[in-house]
């Protein structure tokens, strides 16, 4: 089956009629997919998911009892993947799944031994977990999706995942997606050796097949100079600084010129004297701790300088508080530093903000603030309607990004922070919950900035801004591209990135610009080595999806047309999404399986619990069960995990029957049962009356007629003769 260009939309069996865009270089990279292991590279924006949905669609269509994986690094991108293919993709819910960590192991087991579950969707250290523990084999999915591939380096899942798939299946077939896999040629190659990449693909906005598609942006740079107080702080700490090195210099620690000398020199001296540390004896270490020490506050002070020239007093002034809440002897030995002391005086006094950041405010609020005349307004791609317009902040830093929505709230700019979940000494982070609300309420023009760190970078689906602002150069040719693509999707969209004079911010920005030159050179190189690579697959038979079952899946889809119409985007864009209602739908058939194995579970606990000390034969169980043997299996493993169960010699025992108790051994039948209590007859001579706070076992023994074997002891009540049981034998 092949894409057709029909009114502008690619049709095909699989696929929701005229929704998606057609776009010939996508189905040029898609058709050369289908066959080899391919690196697909990408600025962000020009659709490396739809070309994974055309190499999936084709591969789900031709081979029907086959199954793809799509991978991706978070819980967000991967549920944000399960959503753009559905609402594409002509699948029900309960074809698809999408597994993540907080899915239980044994609901996990269900889906990957449930074929019928022909799309999954998860992360990798997931899959990589679940391969270890025997829950997963990949032997029968035929594509395998890496997206963000440029993270299939050193022990990363992605290589794990990738060489297990190449070992175990017969016809394995790859499918790499990256904005850029870096600058370095090892690295690319790490890549294309881990992924077994056979393919690349490399597009960039010049090229003549993608420019039609993609609008103009405008990338605009700012400089600033370093006020004159500013100038005097890093007088101070770069005095500090050379004191640190001189010292270090003279005894021969490090070997180069202090004005050579940067972070990743300080970085791998500290990791030679840690290992020197482990292995001289005791009495030689006080030198050396010492000389780490020094390490220590000489990376400390280049990180305080940087800080201010890039970031401002705010930042610099917040990291000192830090490391002295830290504690440690060296952060110690520089807070009480006389000079670090006036350093924080002045900060603190001065109350002087970064020019970069008297600017940002400056141009969102001339861009936002309906009160502040629209004459001044600088035009950085500027909508006609400003109700639309939104942009977005990149910084480095959370302490950055918390204080430029304090001063554009304060100036009357409605803004929020976008940060990562992971939590941060003063910050807690962001809930999953919490970054998608944040992302709503942007969509709906609640917020007009979203001031962000790396966490808006990759991948995740950020609405549309027509404006980007990197607050600070990055050094990092991937998250260069990826920060840019954020901006042109749809509209008309700018850049503009804020740099200080003679800093960081200049070395960063120059540094990115050669690693984007250098990167198109070496991907260059590598594809033609590439093209000698052939990977050894047997040859699989087409067994294509019949008519009969696209019109069964056209006339289930069809029941919830109206409801999927709802999502259609907005403003002549061929695509839609799921409604808010439905995006859960995946999670209730997740919910739906664990509900399942726990009620098995439940079921299996009961009857084993009948049996007594000497158990159930496993066989006896399945057989008595009636039910898919994947899934008393899972139920088994979870009941084993909570140790309510042992299995041993074939037999399922319940723990509780484990442990003999102490007492008579009785033969008691159940003659009636009435409300709380049951009348029974006990070896077959007295008879006597059960209470239900009397009785340790299973409630499906207490009906009329059941016998069973216990351990317990008879007493009085009054008149009334009595049983107690412990145990069930």
């Amino acid at each position: 089956m092949t894409f057709k260009d029909q009114d502008a939309f690619t049709n095909h069996p699989l696929l929701r009629k005229n929704l998606l865009q057609f776009r010939e270089y996508q189905k040029n990279i898609s058709n050369h997919a289908l066959s080899k292991n391919t690196l697909i590279i990408l600025p962000t924006a020009l659709g490396k998911t739809i070309i994974s949905l055309l190499v999936s669609v084709n591969t789900l269509y031709n081979y029907r009892s086959k199954r793809i994986l799509i991978l991706a690094p978070t819980r967000p991108l991967v549920n944000q993947h399960w959503k753009s293919f559905l609402s594409y993709l002509k699948f029900l819910d309960e074809q698809t799944a999408v597994v993540t960590g907080k899915i239980p192991p044994y609901a996990r087991s269900i889906v990957w031994n449930r074929n019928e579950i022909r799309l999954v969707f998860s992360t990798p250290e997931v899959v990589r977990n679940d391969i270890r523990e025997k829950r997963l084999e990949l032997n029968n999915f035929y594509l395998v999706v890496f997206d963000e591939a440029h993270r299939a380096v050193k022990d990363y899942a992605y290589t794990f995942i990738a060489d297990q798939y190449m070992k175990h299946c017969s016809f394995p077939l790859i499918l790499g997606l990256t904005a850029s896999p870096g600058s370095e040629k090892n690295k690319i190659q790490e890549i294309c050796n881990n992924l077994y990449t056979e393919h690349l693909e490399y597009k960039t906005e010049e090229d003549p097949d993608v420019m039609r598609y993609i609008n103009p942006i405008n990338i605009d740079w700012e400089w600033f100079d370093l006020p004159s107080e500013y100038q005097y702080v890093k007088s101070i700490l770069k005095s500090m600084l050379d004191e640190k090195l001189d010292w270090l210099i003279s005894r021969k620690i490090i070997t180069k010129n202090s004005k050579w000398i940067f972070k990743r020199d300080l970085i791998s001296m500290g990791d030679e004297l840690r290992r020197t540390l482990i292995t001289i004896p005791e009495e030689r270490r006080r030198s050396l701790y010492f000389a780490l020490m020094q390490q220590s506050n000489a990376l400390s002070l280049m990180y305080c300088i940087e800080l201010m020239e890039s970031q401002g007093f705010y930042s610099l002034g917040t990291f000192l508080n830090r490391i002295q809440e830290e504690g440690g002897k060296s952060h110690k030995m520089l807070i009480d530093d006389k000079r670090i002391i006036e350093i924080r005086r002045l900060v603190e006094q001065l109350d002087k903000e970064h020019p970069k950041i008297q600017h940002l405010i400056k141009i969102l609020g001339e861009r936002f603030n309906s009160q502040i005349s629209s004459k001044n307004t600088r035009n950085l791609g500027r909508r006609e309607s400003e109700k639309d317009s939104r942009a977005l902040v990149f910084t480095q830093y959370r302490d950055t990004a918390q204080h430029i929505v304090e001063l554009l709230t304060k100036n009357k700019v409605r803004a929020s922070k976008f940060v990562g979940q992971s939590k941060r000494q003063g910050d807690p982070g962001m809930k999953q919950e919490e970054q998608n609300t944040i992302l709503e309420k942007f969509r709906e023009g609640e917020f007009k900035v979203l001031v962000a760190t790396s966490i808006a970078e990759e991948g995740l689906d950020i609405p549309e801004v027509d404006l980007v602002v990197f607050y600070e150069p990055i050094p990092s040719e991937i998250r260069y591209i990826q920060r840019r693509g954020r901006t042109g999707r749809k509209n008309l969209g700018s850049v503009l990135i804020l740099a200080t004079k003679n800093t960081i911010d200049q070395r960063y920005l120059d540094v990115s610009r050669k690693k984007i030159q250098k990167m198109k050179s070496i991907l260059s190189s590598i594809d033609t080595q590439l093209k000698f690579i052939s990977i050894h697959r047997i040859s699989t038979q087409k067994d294509p999806m019949t008519k009969e079952e696209i019109e069964f899946l056209d006339s289930c889809l069809d029941k919830y047309g109206e409801r999927i119409k709802q999502g259609l985007a907005k403003a002549g864009i061929a695509k839609f999404s799921l409604p808010k209602s439905s995006y859960s739908a995946n999670d209730s058939g997740i919910k739906g399986i664990r509900n399942s194995v726990e009620r098995t579970a439940k079921k299996i606990y009961s009857i084993v619990s009948m049996h007594g000390n000497s158990g159930l034969d496993i066989q006896l169980l399945h057989k008595s069960l009636r039910q898919d043997d994947v899934l008393v299996n899972a139920a088994l493993n979870m009941l084993e995990k909570l140790e309510r169960i042992k299995i041993t010699g074939g037999k399922v025992i319940a723990s509780d029957n484990l442990v003999k108790i102490p007492g008579q051994v009785f033969n008691i039948e159940i003659e009636k049962v009435v409300m709380g209590k049951a009348m029974v007859l006990v070896n077959s001579k007295w008879r006597a009356i059960l209470n239900h706070y009397d009785y340790r076992g299973p409630r499906e023994l207490i009906k009329k007629g059941r016998e069973f074997k216990a351990s317990g002891e008879l007493y009085r009540d009054n008149s009334s003769l009595n049983i107690r049981v412990e145990q069930i034998l």
